[in-house]
């Protein structure tokens, strides 16, 4: 009976580290899903704040037309302004600077573009009324 005893002790050993080790991986893949998440949502939060920024500057701006509209994005100061409110953003949020962020004028609409933890995200800013 002794050798049934050791045998069954040796498998329950062997299925408690089994079990430790799946718990293990199951935390990793949690904590990696979670960071996924909060870069997403400070790239969204990062490219909105940009967004704000530019579009701060376009009403003071005035109305400007399609050619001012792509001038207007060219400017370095707004193109500044709208790179420091994506890194005020993304810092509140705990993660690094984002790597790129640009303007891009369509006619008269402007796109921010923001890169973030790899990914791009983009705001679509409206002509003011």
């Amino acid at each position: 009976m002794r050798d049934e005893r050791g045998q069954a002790l040796v498998f329950s050993v062997l299925l408690l580290g089994l079990a430790a080790a799946v718990l293990v991986g199951l935390r990793d893949a949690q904590d990696r899903i979670l960071d996924n998440v909060r870069d997403e949502r400070a790239g969204e939060a990062a490219v909105a704040a940009a967004g704000k920024a530019v579009a701060d500057q376009q009403r003071a701006a005035g109305d400007l037309d399609r050619a001012g509209t792509a001038a207007f994005v060219a400017r370095p100061d707004v193109i500044d302004a709208a790179r420091a409110a994506a890194i005020r953003l993304a810092r509140l949020h705990g993660r690094a600077d984002p790597s790129a962020v640009s303007l891009h004028a369509f006619g008269y609409e402007i796109e921010v573009h923001l890169t973030l933890g790899g990914r791009q995200h983009i705001a679509l800013l409206e002509p003011p009324p």
